[in-house]
């Protein structure tokens, strides 16, 4: 991976690499973003240009050894660790050591850098339950990083959503960064800041990704994923700024979404009183993984704000594809106006209850109730 790779983000980049040129990086460096911003890619470039021992024109060469084992992710220098759970795939009935989790790993983040924490965790085999950085995670990477240095240089551990850390992960993991050793570099990556602890994010310097500039997205999209350049513009503005996000609404646009029938499905059961049909939709839901339920939460939300634009008659800046408009203004009539923001206090409470393991049934059940008499 490269600086001139990346979209956008230039003075992002510039800064950093400024940092690598004059000896100034920090030892840890927490870069924060929502989903598909790229943060990944300006991590493993920085990474790319640490290593790289043939630097020009503001970047790494690409070509030289060291290069070519950042690019492979396989530098013996080089260190990962992100959220495990029991899997499906590697170690069934019991929790695999993360060096297990590597290919898979590597394919993600070559296949697709820009995944979400959902698309980690299916592609490791965990997506029906949320994954942790536990203490044993955090043992390994103080043991790695107090070894000497394979190649004889920096040592850098890459740690993916430390906001998965528990409490006596971070605790352990906070002496390291309170005392870190020469040559040694913490990245993060983390799309929810708010749940590390303060006393992490102190020891980091944070790096705050904007969305994409929509010109840059738009030129991508229209080159990456072979569609017009009216359509890459209007996924461009669909995806507020996220490339990530914008993939996955274009590969969405053949056919709708399980969530979004899910929940157009859940709306017009609720306006029409059905309250029978409503339970065997929040009883399927319940037996669903933490993850899905939270994604079918967080995609509820978006549908919700198109139905909210698109009954205000704002339809050039509801970001509602041609396939949806009748159905979603249809629906917009029939929802009481106060509805709206009542519903999103409903599901965002419904995230929160899911983050903190509150039982799926009581979750889902009460979310229901609470559409049906507010609908």
């Amino acid at each position: 991976m490269q600086f001139g790779e990346i979209l956008g983000h230039r003075e992002i980049i510039c800064n950093l690499r400024s940092m690598v040129d004059s000896n100034r990086m920090p030892h840890a460096l927490l870069f924060t973003e929502k989903h598909g911003y790229g943060a990944l890619h300006i991590v493993l470039a920085t990474i790319s240009y640490m290593f790289c021992t043939d630097r020009s024109n503001g970047d790494s060469c690409g070509k030289c050894n060291q290069c070519s084992k950042t690019g492979k992710l396989v530098h013996p220098d080089l260190h990962f660790t992100f959220p495990i759970n029991t899997s499906s795939i590697v170690g069934k009935d019991k929790r695999a050591e993360i060096e297990e989790f590597y290919p898979i790993w590597r394919g993600l983040v070559k296949e697709n850098p820009w995944f979400s924490e959902q698309q980690l965790y299916k592609a490791l085999g965990i997506e029906n339950k949320f994954g942790n950085i536990s203490v044993n995670e955090a043992n390994g990477i103080i043991k790695k990083l107090s070894l000497s240095s394979y190649e004889g240089g920096i040592k850098v551990m890459l740690v993916m959503f430390p906001e998965r850390m528990n409490q006596e992960a971070a605790n352990k993991l906070l002496k390291s960064l309170e005392e870190p050793q020469p040559d040694t570099y913490y990245f993060m990556v983390s799309h929810n800041p708010s749940k590390i602890i303060s006393t992490i994010l102190s020891r980091c310097r944070i790096i705050d990704l904007h969305p994409i500039d929509q010109q840059i997205l738009t030129e991508a999209l229209n080159k990456n994923m072979n569609i017009s350049e009216e359509d890459a513009a209007f996924w461009a503005r669909c995806s507020g700024g996220s490339y990530g996000r914008a993939v996955e609404l274009i590969m969405q646009d053949e056919e709708q979404s399980d969530n979004y029938h899910i929940f157009m499905k859940l709306l017009n059961l609720a306006v029409d009183k059905d309250l029978l049909g409503m339970f065997d939709i929040w009883n399927d839901i319940a037996g669903w993984g933490k993850e899905a339920q939270k994604s079918f939460c967080m995609e509820s939300l978006e549908i919700l704000r198109k139905i909210y634009i698109m009954g205000m008659g704002l339809e050039d800046i509801s970001y509602v594809n041609k396939r949806e408009q009748e159905n979603l203004k249809r629906l917009s009539v029939r929802l009481k106006p106060d509805f709206y923001e009542k519903g999103y206090n409903f599901f965002n409470n419904a995230i929160d209850c899911i983050e903190r393991n509150v039982n799926s049934k009581f979750i889902f059940c009460d979310l229901c109730n609470r559409i049906y008499y507010n609908a």
